[in-house]
């Protein structure tokens, strides 16, 4: 059958635990079975036609000659999904932001998430990062996966983060890499349970894979960097900052007003504040796993940089401008967290500062200052840095906040 569904075929609805929407499949019983096995925490709950409420919201997927098809809301042409558990997969995904808009208090990342003594190390990376496989290893070493893409976050009344998970087993994404480790890859071969020819679901039992809604306290954010004939996984600690602008990058959110980075400033500094930050450099995810739960309480300290650049700007202008004085602009708030300092502008615009550009922004919003007065402020801090390194890094920074409409130059009246 192609086109779209046909009442005269049986219809089967599913309703996920704590949704007013429904799974209507038709002609697809094995969908079905493939949705609970795909998302095993999760209970879908089968639905009487006549029992759902008028105010319920159904995603239709229907069975055709060369794969299924799925109605998608505001578009005329269906989506065509070739393979089980990609349709598995697609609706899986439809369902996520009506979910966040059912939990407007919570906060959705772009994630995975594992279970290392009673805390969740969160992964937060983009697509195709390894975070699925990553998981895999996880649960392959005895470890609970709370997520292998999207996570739940509250943060309680003083400040602690809390992670929840939706009960979504891991998928990988195929063909698998051909040099993984034999002990990672027989535990795929062996809980492998839904496939086509683009994804696979393991299946995990409840010691391995958190149930939808089990929640657990955050205790650390890991960035993904893996890096193909990497001899031995490394840990490299980060500040703070660098986990609060990969996980402004990674929020998800049921609208956009949510999704404002502006917004998403204050609702997340709580959770950053002595959260330990790391970046993961790794090929092997079974060594990767070994390194993470055994060295999360150190990592080598990140290399520290003078310079206090925003941006890369190609060409300095303010450095032909030496004696030109500039002030600063009004912005919608500001943000200490640890060293650094965030600046959130009226338009929702979120820009970091490190603490000596922290401290440089200070220093103009007590007066119009010129470049060459402020390099000559800084010599005094930083004996130790070249004077044209300064003045060169001063011009980068000037301009980086002018191009940001954080600064502007102060020409007399």
């Amino acid at each position: 059958m192609n086109g779209p569904p046909d009442p005269a075929r049986r219809v089967e609805a599913l309703q996920p635990a704590g949704l007013e929407a429904t799974l209507r499949l038709e002609g697809a019983p094995e969908l079905a079975e493939a949705l609970r096995a795909a998302m095993p925490g999760w209970p879908l709950a089968p639905v009487p036609a006549a029992a759902r409420p008028p105010s319920c919201e159904a995603l239709t997927a229907w069975r055709e000659a060369e794969g299924y098809g799925q109605a998608v809301p505001g578009r005329s042409r269906p989506r065509r999904l070739l393979g089980l558990a990609t349709a598995a997969a697609s609706l899986i995904a439809d369902l996520i932001p009506r979910l966040l808009e059912a939990r407007p208090r919570q906060s959705g990342l772009h994630c995975a998430a594992v279970e290392i003594d009673g805390r969740l190390v969160l992964f937060p990376a983009t697509h195709r990062a390894g975070k699925s496989l990553l998981c895999a290893a996880f649960a392959a070493a005895g470890h609970r996966v709370f997520a292998d893409d999207v996570l739940l976050l509250s943060i309680e009344d003083g400040g602690m983060a809390v992670g929840e998970a939706l009960g979504i087993a891991p998928r990988l994404r195929l063909p698998l890499p051909t040099h993984l480790p034999a002990a990672l890859a027989d535990f795929i071969a062996a809980h492998e349970r839904v496939s086509d020819r683009r994804y696979a679901y393991l299946s995990l039992c409840r010691q391995r894979l958190a149930g939808h809604g089990e929640r657990l306290p955050i205790g650390a954010i890991v960035l993904l960097d893996r890096l193909p004939g990497t001899p031995s996984p490394s840990l490299t600690r980060l500040s703070p900052g660098d986990g609060l602008l990969q996980l402004l990058s990674q929020s998800l959110a049921g609208d956009a007003d949510t999704h404002d980075p502006g917004r998403l400033v204050p609702r997340l500094l709580p959770m950053m504040q002595g959260l330990p930050c790391r970046s993961l450099c790794y090929d092997d995810p079974m060594a990767a796993v070994e390194r993470v739960v055994e060295g999360l309480d150190e990592g080598a300290p990140a290399p520290v940089s003078v310079a206090p650049a925003l941006g890369a700007a190609e060409v300095a202008s303010a450095a032909g401008a030496p004696e030109v004085a500039w002030r600063r602009l009004p912005v919608a708030a500001e943000y200490p967290l640890g060293e650094e300092h965030f600046l959130v502008t009226g338009d929702g615009g979120v820009h970091r500062l490190s603490a000596v550009a922290g401290g440089v922004w200070r220093l103009l919003g007590l007066e119009a200052l010129s470049l060459a007065e402020v390099a000559a402020l800084l010599a005094e801090r930083f004996p130790e840095v070249e004077p044209a390194r300064l003045r060169a890094d001063l011009a980068r920074l000037f301009d980086d906040l002018a191009a940001a409409g954080l600064i502007e130059r102060d020409f007399p009246a």
